[in-house]
Parts: C-alpha cells; structure tokens; sequence
C-alpha cells in the first residue's frame, strides 16, 4: 500500500488563524513530554474519563501526532476510548502504517462514518490503502455522491492527478455576468468550506477558459461579463499526469491551484498547492530512503517488516561484495608477497563509492525536478568528468606523497595508488551520472537501484584498478 499526500494547508490556517495564546498551548505545549506521560498514565491505568479530557482540546494535526508518538498497544487503546468520537479530518493526517493500524482497530460502520465526512480527495487517500475486499465494502455504504466520486478517482493509475485532485471546487459559465457570479455564490448551499479562486468554464463543452480570484471578483464592475475580467492564461492538467511531473508544473508556473481535465479535455477536478507540498515531502523522502535501502515510514513498522524489507537490500549488498572479494582473490598470491597492498586498496575503493555517491546523490535529485533534460544531459556528463579528473588529480597527489613518505623505499608503489586513485575517482564520477541516467531512460526509479551498482562499479573496479596496475608494474 502506498500513501499518497497529506492535506495540512487547512491546519495551518487554522492554527495561525487563532490567537498567539492558542498557538503557544498547542503547538509548543501541547504534545510536550509532560502530556503524553499524562495520556500513557491515564491509559495504564484504565482511566478513560481523564484521556477523553485530555484529548478533547487537541485539534487534528495534534491528536494525528500524539496517535503516532504511543506505541502500538497504547494507540490502539486511545483509539477504542474516543471511537466515534474521534474527528474524521485525524485520519488522513496519520502516517500510512499508522493509519493501517487505527482503522483495523475500528468496524465498518465506524469507518463508513469517517469517510463520509471527508472530502472526496481525502476519502481517496483512506480508502486506497486497504485492500481490494474491504475497500469494496465501504464504498458501498459510502453517501452516493461520495461514491461516484470515489469510484471515479480509484479508476484512475496510482499517483497520477486523478488520484490526488479534489472535486470540491466551484466552477461557473465564462458567458456569466459579475453580479450572477456573486448571486451564486451567495445562494448556494454546496459550495466548499474553503475556497479563494473560481473556475469558469464554456458552458456547452465544460472544458476550462479561465480562473478568478474572489478578491478580484468583488473589485469587478457587476455588468461586466466573467470572461473579460477573468485570467485567461490557464494550462490544465491532464487527469492521468503523473504527481511528480504535476509538482514540477507547479513549481514552473508558481501556482496556487491547477484544473484538471478528463481525456475530452472538461473539468473534472482541482489540484491545490497544499497536496503538491506533500507530494514534493513525499517523493523526495522516498528516494533519499531509497538510497539507503529504507522507507520512510520504519518507524513506525513492526521490526519484523524492518528485517523484511531491509534484507533483501543487504543480500543484494553482499551479493555485490562478493563480486568484489572475487577480484581480490585473483590477486591473493600477489597480495601475499607485498602485503601492503591490503591495507591501501581500500583506500582506492572507499574514495571512489564517496565519490559517485555525490555524484549520484545530484543526479537523481535533477532527475526528479526535471532540472537534468536531454538538452544538457551531456553537458552535465561532462562536467562531471572534469570534476572526477580535478578530484583525481589532487587526492592521487596527497596519497601518493603520503605513501612515498610511509614507504620510501618502494617508489613505484606511490605511483600505482596515486594512478590507481586518479582512475577509480574518474570512473566513480561517470557510474555516478550514467547509472542512474541509464536506469532511468529504461524507465526504472534510479534511486532504488542506482546505489547497488554504483558500489559495484567503485569496489570492483577500485580493487581491479589498483591491483592490476600493481601487478603490472611490480610483479
């Protein structure tokens, strides 16, 4: 199961909305150790009155964390003393993981009930974490709107702008005059809690012709019709856009909002900034764990689903290594003679894995914002090169002075490691760029595999590099 975003814009007003006493108590004092020790208290002890008190002042995101800091036991056990009680909104702000456990610890007709509160974006959120049987289910108890518009989302591929769009926008005719614009608005009883921009449509096709702010709508002479007044310079989204290159668009174009539009091109959904912010948190901890073989979310799993995820990345690991102990066992009668070639090699191979790994931790980083493209990809390939060649050359100079002066009567051996070291540093400099480019022109995340071949290239190719040249030229 895969999470995709949390909404917290709405928090964040709401929080910064209230007063700077309120802002103090929740945010600085609210989840202080003091008042979880106070919630771990009351649950040891059974005292559910004094938990329900305690937690009754916490607004979502608060309650949200404070789920998240107990352990398994004492949030299952918090979870069954608020039941119903327990605000919808908490729900979609939990960490997948914990959220998995908070609604396996609630029955269906509790579950129905929440996501009947959520908005549809939300509601998909929870609902696309569980599996294929229970999310049937629900659905089908869910309020008929709710659930065209649910089925409708779930339809559409995992992380793509159908998945994260809201359908809770307000939309008019351009061919509206200003004053039908703010009758509407005035009148109708199924406008979103919180909205700033009104989307205007052509009222035969539905597809979108511009936007207008509230603010503008207001200052606008009421005769005037919408389409002359409102911003017509509008790049919709397609419904199955991936989220990443969704993030990028708005990055590019500095929006706040952005239309979404079926294959017919009509407007079916609004993506706000606040989704795209997490979207950008999401993706960028994924690939950073990704690097290292973790998930974000191991902090709140079992130790066992740890071990599971993390060993098949150690194997990989120590499949990598064996590889490289290979290489060495083919020079171990070598070695044998002139022992110090043992203690320098890793050397050699430890600086090369530093740095591709620089290199290669700026690559994916490009790739994701979209900042490394086919027009400058060689350019970025060269200057990479000539970055690995000016670290080369300056680090064979220190560890070839430094062995000359540890050995001075085996000259020749500062100069393999320093040749050797010049090498491996130009190699590691261009695995740590074409690995990844590689990995993602056959369109495989390169953040999931890139480190593996990487180490594979530095270790490998630092032992084979050294050790040869020393062969060559001593033996």
């Amino acid at each position: 199961m895969k999470k995709k975003s949390k909404k917290r814009t709405p928090l964040a007003k709401k929080k910064f909305g209230n007063s700077k006493k309120h802002i103090n108590q929740q945010t600085y004092l609210g989840l202080g150790p003091k008042f979880v020790n106070s919630i771990v208290i009351g649950l040891n002890e059974d005292d559910d009155i004094h938990v329900k008190k305690i937690v009754a002042g916490l607004d979502e995101y608060d309650l949200a964390r404070l789920i998240e800091i107990l352990d398994i036991s004492h949030r299952r056990k918090l979870v069954s003393i608020i039941g119903d009680k327990i605000d919808p909104a908490v729900i979609p702000e939990l960490n997948e993981v914990v959220q998995e456990q908070v609604l396996d610890s609630l029955d269906e007709n509790q579950i129905v009930k929440i996501v009947n509160e959520l908005d549809s974006d939300d509601a998909v959120e929870v609902l696309e974490n569980m599996d294929d049987e229970e999310q049937d289910q629900i659905i089908q108890h869910l309020n008929p709107e709710l659930k065209y518009q649910v089925q409708s989302s779930l339809n559409y591929p995992e992380d793509s702008a159908g998945r994260i769009m809201s359908r809770e926008f307000v939309s008019m005719p351009d061919s509206w005059t200003v004053k039908e614009a703010r009758q509407f608005l005035l009148t109708s009883d199924e406008l979103p809690d919180e909205f700033y921009t009104v989307f205007l449509v052509d009222e035969k096709t539905l597809r979108p012709t511009g936007e207008i702010t509230l603010d503008k709508l207001l200052r606008a002479k009421p005769d005037l019709k919408l389409n002359v007044v409102m911003n017509g310079e509008i790049v919709p989204v397609d419904v199955h856009t991936d989220q990443e290159e969704v993030a990028h668009m708005f990055r590019e174009y500095g929006w706040m909002s952005a239309m979404v539009v079926d294959t017919k091109g009509r407007l079916i959904g609004v993506i706000n900034i606040d989704d795209v912010v997490e979207i950008v948190h999401e993706e960028a901890s994924e690939d950073m764990m990704a690097i290292a073989g973790a998930e974000s979310n191991d902090v709140y799993r079992s130790v066992f689903d740890i071990f599971k995820s993390r060993s098949v990345w150690l194997v990989t690991n120590l499949f990598v290594t064996m590889i490289a102990a290979s290489v060495v066992g083919g020079f171990q009668d070598m070695i044998a003679q002139l022992s110090v070639l043992a203690v320098l090699m890793p050397i050699v191979a430890s600086m090369g894995g530093t740095t591709g790994q620089q290199t290669l931790a700026v690559v994916v980083r490009s790739l994701a914002t979209k900042e490394l493209t086919s027009s400058n990809t060689l350019r970025m390939i060269g200057k990479e090169f000539m970055v690995g060649l000016c670290n080369g050359t300056l680090f064979a100079f220190l560890i070839g002075l430094a062995v000359y002066f540890w050995r001075p009567e085996q000259v020749m051996l500062s100069y393999i490691i320093a040749l050797a070291m010049l090498c491996n540093l130009v190699v590691a400099s261009l695995a740590g760029i074409l690995i990844p480019l590689t990995l993602n022109k056959c369109k495989v995340d390169p953040a999931i595999s890139s480190g593996v071949l990487l180490f594979a290239c530095t270790d490998t190719g630092g032992y084979f590099i050294f050790l040869g040249l020393a062969k060559l030229l001593l033996f």
